[in-house]
């Protein structure tokens, strides 16, 4: 009875000290564990459709389109562009008359805004992750900043679903990525607000931005589906619009223009609250003037030989600035 007694005793504190040794073990590694699992990375959804797959091929296209550019650099200090989002055969080169104008210069964040394509999305949906992945490597979301705006509410919040398929955001990213060399993002997918809304996004953006070298990004392409001639001539007068820096003209003239009855006109910019938002508040935090780059739409670009000018779609590249 005594042995027993002394086996059962001897058991029982064998299996106490496996538990305590697994305690030990474990308890420190529960951080690490924990970090890894909570890391969210925004994974690439259009490489190898919008743009290439491979990192060596994605670092020669884009910068052979930012060695094309033969546009004048902007002396000023820039605060905000608009670039196009299409896939890089169509738009890339115009995207890269924004883009060159901020090689090598130094920004801490860069805030893109960007449409909704894939889903019906109310307000602002601003990207909770931890980085975005491309083919060139991860650029680190600020998580600071998206958790102030997300913390103000409405029209602010996080749609997981907006954001892993959408390419009007991702789309600008590798162009970041070659021009400047150290940056962080706020990745915002916009659905269609109204001008009111607009500007408490804007209000938002100024308040975090203030006393930080930000670059605020518009993504958006312009005129949708109309014939090689309509595009032009709609899609410059939207610029000349753009160019006299007022924000609420631009946002009523996309209704205006559509009332002239221009056929398979669907839209004049698909990114118009991106755009509206971008130009407000750059104006608050002090940009002055307007550089409209070059233009172009998918009718300029032959594809096996052929120019499709029957539908096309708009690209169009600007910089907003302070003298």
């Amino acid at each position: 009875m005594a042995n027993q007694n002394k086996r059962q005793n001897f058991l029982l504190l064998s299996a106490r000290w496996w538990i305590a040794l697994g305690v030990i073990i474990i308890i420190p590694c529960l951080p690490f564990t924990r970090l890894i699992a909570q890391e969210r990375i925004r994974k690439p959804a259009v490489a190898g459709s919008f743009y290439p797959m491979d990192k060596k091929q994605l670092t020669k296209t884009v910068d052979d389109f930012i060695s094309n550019v033969k546009h004048k650099q902007i002396a000023g200090k820039i605060l905000g562009l608009m670039s196009p989002h299409a896939g890089y055969v169509f738009s890339g080169q115009v995207a890269a008359y924004s883009y060159s104008q901020i090689k090598d210069r130094q920004y801490d964040t860069v805030i893109i805004l960007g449409p909704s394509h894939r889903m019906h999305l109310i307000g602002a949906s601003v990207g909770n992750w931890d980085a975005y992945l491309t083919p060139l490597g991860k650029v680190k979301v600020n998580r600071e900043m998206v958790n102030a705006l997300l913390s103000i509410g409405k029209p602010f919040h996080f749609v997981e679903q907006a954001h892993i398929m959408e390419h009007s955001v991702e789309t600008q990213i590798p162009f970041l990525q070659r021009v400047l060399k150290k940056f962080d993002i706020v990745p915002i997918v916009m659905g269609p607000l109204s001008l009111i809304n607009c500007n408490k996004v804007s209000e938002a953006l100024v308040k975090i931005a203030k006393k930080r070298n930000v670059l605020f990004v518009a993504s958006s392409d312009m005129s949708h589906f109309p014939d090689y001639s309509n595009a032009n001539n709609v899609d410059r007068k939207t610029l000349a619009l753009i160019e006299k820096d007022n924000p609420d003209s631009v946002f009523t003239s996309e209704k205006e223009t559509l009332k002239k009855g221009i056929s398979n006109l669907s839209t004049t910019l698909c990114g118009l609250s991106s755009l509206v938002t971008v130009m407000m508040t750059v104006k608050r935090l002090g940009a002055n003037a307007v550089d409209i780059l070059p233009y172009a739409n998918s009718g300029d670009v032959a594809i096996h030989g052929h120019r499709e000018t029957r539908r096309v779609v708009g690209y169009g590249a600007v910089a907003f600035y302070k003298q």
